[in-house]
């Protein structure tokens, strides 16, 4: 079927229905002569008014498929050139799975306007300014280059006329397509007719959601451009990263998050006072419980069980909270850093493992190429 619409094949489009070509060979083209000669009808059992065979400019064709069920199979039929027109379709209005999930996002407004406001620089000087949203936002396009596909984006997310119209031709069921007039045209041409119609059955589907994208967006109708084209950004990428302050998108659970932040390099000392540098880990929290600190490299650390990646820290006195909550993922992660950086005593070897090798050795993790 591809084959046949990427063509420059003549076809015929009658009541409806798809005609091909007819091949021949000596024993179809006497059936033929047979069939139209003079004052004989074709027959069709199903429905007589369609003719099983037409003759258009001296050229025979049989009837194949209708249109409406090759509509209706598309899917199967063309799996792979469904996927990229249902895709463009929404892409077009903005309309792809992640867009406007992120604007009605509370979980990520918390780490935006609640939490990242804590680890990152806002201004010089000792004092610190509370910033509004709308400044948080500024500061991020401050200090991230978005790139120009988002801001393209930005204008067409916050241009509701389109998506008004289509939601209000759905409401009037208006929204339709009409079949190819009867007569011949090329494969190319009935392709291009499939794609219109797909994409209309596409919107028809996406009736609830368009409504629903339709009150998002007059909500942030009107937010600065560069604002929206920073959520854009962020529904794309799954992160975003400040200062050594960042989040990414939790992969095994839909809508949740890594929050993150970097220790940089930091030195930590042995029973001997020997200097040992680490190098630099991020130190994070999902916003899906268990809320404890745990590195997200691959690393080792006394207070770290192996040398793999996703290891919980381990905290004597630690109790981790059981809410998302701003003032919790803070705590959570300064205490994690705070353990990473300071927490080792190298007097009492406090930790999974000692920095030096002790007279009884067990076999454990080493740390000498950290040694400076």
């Amino acid at each position: 079927m591809k084959r046949l619409l990427d063509s420059d094949l003549e076809l015929v489009v009658e009541s409806n229905f798809i005609y091909l070509p007819l091949l021949f060979d000596l024993e179809i083209e006497k059936e033929i002569q047979t069939i139209f000669r003079p004052g004989k009808q074709i027959e069709n059992s199903v429905q007589p008014d369609l003719k099983t065979i037409i003759k258009l400019k001296e050229k025979y064709f049989i009837k194949a498929l209708n249109l409406y069920s090759l509509l209706e199979n598309y899917e199967v039929i063309n799996a792979y050139d469904y996927k990229r027109l249902r895709n463009d379709c929404l892409l077009k209005y903005q309309l792809t799975g992640e867009v406007d999930g992120i604007f009605l996002d509370e979980t990520l407004r918390i780490i935006l306007f609640q939490v990242m406001p804590h680890f990152i620089r806002k201004n010089r000087g000792l004092i610190r300014k509370k910033l509004s949203d709308e400044e948080i936002m500024d500061l991020i396009n401050k200090k991230i280059n978005i790139p120009g596909k988002y801001h393209k984006n930005a204008e067409t997310f916050q241009d509701v006329e389109p998506l008004r119209k289509i939601l209000e031709s759905l409401e009037n069921q208006t929204h339709s397509f009409k079949p190819p007039e009867n007569g011949i045209l090329t494969g190319r041409k009935l392709r291009d007719w499939v794609h219109d119609a797909v994409q209309v059955n596409v919107l028809k589907g996406e009736h609830l959601r368009i409504a629903k994208a339709l009150k998002t967006r007059k909500q942030f109708s009107q937010a600065k451009p560069e604002h929206i084209a920073t959520l854009l950004y962020i529904a794309d990428t799954r992160a975003l990263e400040i200062d050594g302050f960042g989040f990414t998108r939790n992969n095994s659970y839909k809508g949740e998050y890594f929050v993150y932040k970097r220790t940089k390099e930091y030195v930590l000392k042995d029973y001997y006072a020997r200097s040992y540098l680490f190098p630099e880990c991020r130190v994070a929290v999902s916003t899906y419980s268990p809320y404890k600190p745990f590195v997200i490299e691959k690393y080792k650390h006394p207070f770290l069980l192996g040398h793999k990646t996703g290891q919980e820290i381990c905290m004597k006195d630690f109790v981790p909270p059981n809410e998302f909550k701003a003032e919790n993922v803070i705590r959570t992660l300064e205490e994690g850093l705070t353990a990473m950086r300071y927490g080792y005593n190298g007097r009492k070897r406090n930790g999974y493992h000692s920095l030096d090798k002790m007279w009884v050795h067990i076999p454990t993790i080493d740390f000498e190429d950290y040694r400076i």
